[in-house]
């Protein structure tokens, strides 16, 4: 069961929101995996590591976190994946 779920609207097309997602996730020392339509990652952090899957369906970027360290609350996640999704 998912610790948090959200999803992201975005314009263009879907490689070009998993090119974003990829380089920020392998910038901060994570691992993604995946391609336009499902996949996983995993990025650690101070407290410990955050690990979720996606979805993508239209322009839509589906997020679940499965794994999260308990200190960390899901919406600030949420916060730094938006952020993530929004840069380059």
């Amino acid at each position: 069961m998912a610790k948090h779920s959200f999803s992201v609207n975005f314009p263009g097309a879907a490689v070009e929101i998993i090119a974003k997602a990829k380089g920020a996730i392998e910038k901060a020392g994570g691992k993604f995996g995946g391609d336009e339509k499902k996949g996983d990652f995993s990025v650690p952090t101070p407290a410990g590591t955050v690990k979720g899957i996606y979805t993508i369906t239209g322009q839509a970027f589906a997020v679940d976190i499965t794994d999260k360290p308990f200190v960390v609350p899901g919406s600030a996640i949420e916060s730094q994946v938006r952020k993530f999704l929004e840069k380059a």
